[in-house]
């Protein structure tokens, strides 16, 4: 196969214009040696875009020694109103937080505390969420929950956010 020339760092030519004479120099290599490497590099660039997307989307939550922090850094703080840090019998029927001026929607999330996958997320409106039995389920007795809402404005951005815990007995 080819070897493949760098581009040498004095000349400025731009990235397409680089890639056009690596194919050009795959000229030479047998017909399913070319696919092979085009198929790789696709598979490289597809990969990369993938970890990128899965990076911004993926509800990390960010993490220290002594706090574990499931709301978004960014916006301003809000208030949670209920369930907010307490012990309860039964798993909650209800989520409510402050309002929000300028939000378009809320994104509620609930994690089993110490874990970085929600067991539930929704999106509404209102400034409450309302569970349905099979939400609730997933609330196994025993078990500490935290619970975010993050209020988006018009461009997905958050603008405020705000956490708590609860306990189920």
């Amino acid at each position: 196969m080819s070897q493949v020339t760098p581009v040498p760092e004095h000349h400025h030519e731009d990235a397409l214009d680089h890639l056009e004479d690596e194919f050009k120099q795959l000229e030479g290599v047998t017909r399913f040696g070319r696919p092979l490497v085009i198929g790789a590099i696709v598979l490289v660039l597809v990969g990369a875009v993938s970890a990128a997307v899965w990076w911004v989307l993926s509800p990390t939550p960010i993490t220290s020694s002594a706090h574990r922090s499931y709301a978004t850094t960014t916006g301003s703080p809000m208030d949670v109103v209920e369930p907010k840090a307490t012990t309860l019998a039964d798993p909650p029927a209800r989520f409510a937080w402050e309002s929000v001026t300028g939000r378009l929607q809320y994104v509620v999330r609930v994690y089993v505390k110490g874990e970085s996958m929600p067991i539930l997320q929704r999106m509404t409106t209102t400034t409450f969420v309302e569970l349905t039995p099979d939400e609730q389920a997933r609330m196994t007795r025993g078990k500490a929950f935290v619970w975010t809402v993050a209020a988006q404005g018009k461009d997905g951005a958050t603008i405020a956010a705000g956490q708590s815990s609860f306990k189920v007995r």
